[in-house]
């Protein structure tokens, strides 16, 4: 007699929980989920790269790519911080699960123009 109170809130009861995936929770204010990359506005300057204490950027300058892995990532919001033309920023959304290693390939879009530009 003692669990038949549990066991009606239990039968009559909404879930406990989330049905993740099916409904989401919004994100918290200051929540950090995922690094984002403007490529109009990098100027490849390496600056997060060199700063990152969990060596995620990688910066090919010949090919003028940046390259994030999202693997070792800490999300500490150093390179967001560090960047002269705010071209990193945190978003507060959780990127989605992943089952492969691989890089995040970016191609600076600026670095681009102006090599055109000025004929380098």
């Amino acid at each position: 007699m003692i669990m038949l109170p549990t066991v009606v809130r239990n039968l009559f009861g909404g879930p406990a929980t989330r049905m993740y995936p099916v409904t989401t929770r919004e994100p918290f204010a200051r929540a950090r989920g995922h690094v984002e990359f403007n490529e109009d506005l990098c100027n490849q300057c390496g600056t997060c790269a060199r700063r990152c204490p969990a060596i995620a950027i990688d910066l090919d300058k010949d090919k003028k790519e940046w390259i994030l892995h999202p693997d070792r990532c800490i999300i500490c919001e150093v390179c967001a911080e560090v960047c002269p033309k705010d071209a990193i920023t945190i978003a507060p959304q959780w990127r989605a699960p992943f089952y492969k290693r691989e890089a995040i390939i970016y191609h600076s879009k600026a670095v681009k123009e102006k090599g055109e530009k000025t004929g380098e």
